[in-house]
């Protein structure tokens, strides 16, 4: 089978002060209630200290070897007074305010407890615009994995407080109170506020190591375009405007089509939509063998084995602009289970928009699980996403091409064995 390939610029890589740290991130390895005194390690005056003794006793304690600067990180939490946004920065307050007034020293960006793995931006720029985090923080101090972990933060991620969810501000283990927490398979939205459980639960906490470092150099390897679609429509295709009123996995097709060209992405007609409506399996219409890279380059899939295998290595939660998903986890029509192959719910083909009618959907900010394809049956009515999937390899791109004037490029390969 001969590929199509398109070449288009090289990204440029991010300057980065050449002192500066890969400061790290990790979810502890032990768990406990809402009661942080109770926590193993945990000592100080106040619950904010126990938590940070917590993070630091972990770190310390680390297995093959303790991490570095183990005496520094800060827990993710929010008191009613003290929004974790302004705690891991030393400082106390809220985030609406300032956190006091004065400096603010900032923080990251922030890297997997391995050092290597990129986690998340800046921390102005992970919580708030341009809520750039790029995959779920998924490992603890010992490097081992910790899938949909729950994570005690009373804390929107936002680095805002959680209103009456903080377990009388970290003193009560009761299962008549009820504290938001995270979720360690998530990025967008629900990293840092995922769900509301009982304070008598044992949930892990988010420690951050505290100080500015470096970032990664983001520079585009080549892969495979993907992309969430930031449009959202019913189960009826031909309802959405960017189909030109085509259903089913032609109107799918044609939607994440129109949305690559409009935001100048390389090779728009490559693009098919992640769907599934049997006999077609969704995996049927992926036709190169990746890797499959957002627009920010980093991989969701390092080959095709690698993206039907049934987990997701990363999630699918930035659009053809590039934008994160912020709001929202992102529900996603897909019609499909992790491995690509279809299933039932499939909103009559893709022609309905019926309430009564279900489609599967999956959760474009998880990752680890099967959950970003395979999470449930929605009604047909609602409102989703779709995963685009370009069928040409990019070997360089970034973004430069938005007026589409191809001259410009100095090197253009088109069919190639």
């Amino acid at each position: 089978m001969r590929m199509q390939i398109l070449v288009v610029l090289l990204l440029v890589g991010l300057a980065v002060p050449a002192e500066a740290a890969n400061r790290r991130a990790f979810v502890t390895s032990v768990t406990g209630s809402g009661n942080i005194s109770t926590w193993p390690g945990a000592s100080g005056a106040t619950a904010l200290d126990k938590a940070d003794a917590v993070c630091r006793a972990r770190a310390a304690a680390a297995q093959p070897s303790p991490l570095p600067n183990a005496a520094t990180y800060r827990a993710w939490i929010s008191t009613a007074s003290t929004d974790a946004y302004c705690h891991v920065q030393g400082l106390g307050g809220k985030k609406a305010s300032g956190c006091g007034g004065g400096a603010l020293p900032g923080g990251g960006p922030w890297y997997l407890a391995n050092g290597i793995t990129p986690f998340a931006a800046t921390l102005d720029e992970l919580a708030s615009e341009p809520y750039a985090i790029y995959r779920p923080l998924f490992l603890d101090e010992n490097l081992d994995e910790i899938v949909d972990g729950r994570l005690l933060t009373g804390t929107f991620f936002s680095g805002e407080a959680v209103p009456s969810s903080n377990c009388s501000d970290w003193t009560s283990a009761s299962a008549a109170q009820q504290v938001s927490s995270g979720n360690t398979s998530a990025s967008a939205y629900q990293w840092s506020g995922n769900g509301i459980v009982a304070c008598n639960q044992a949930l892990h906490l988010l420690c951050l190591e505290p100080g500015a470092g470096d970032g990664p150099s983001q520079t585009w390897a080549p892969g495979a375009i993907v992309f969430l679609s930031s449009a959202k429509g019913n189960g009826d295709f031909a309802t959405w405007p960017e189909s030109d009123g085509l259903d089913g996995l032609d109107g799918a097709d044609r939607i994440c089509q129109n949305l690559a060209a409009t935001a100048h992405l390389p090779g728009p007609e490559s693009f098919v939509a992640w769907l599934a409506a049997a006999p077609v399996d969704a995996s049927d219409r992926i036709l190169t063998n990746g890797p499959f890279r957002r627009l920010d380059s980093f991989p969701i899939a390092f080959s095709f084995a690698d993206l039907v295998d049934g987990v997701a290595s990363n999630s699918l939660h930035v659009d053809e602009t590039g934008a994160y998903l912020a709001w929202e986890k992102g529900e996603t029509w897909t019609g499909a289970d992790a491995f690509g192959l279809a299933l039932t719910a499939n909103c009559s083909a893709w022609t309905s928009s019926a309430s009564g009618a279900l489609g599967r959907e999956g959760w474009a900010n998880r990752a680890r699980t099967g959950v970003w394809a395979d999470a449930w049956d929605s009604p047909c009515s609602d409102l989703q996403h779709l995963y685009c999937f370009s069928n040409r390899i990019a070997l360089f791109w970034d973004g430069f091409d938005a007026g589409g004037d191809l001259s410009r490029w100095s090197t253009v390969v088109g069919t190639v064995p």
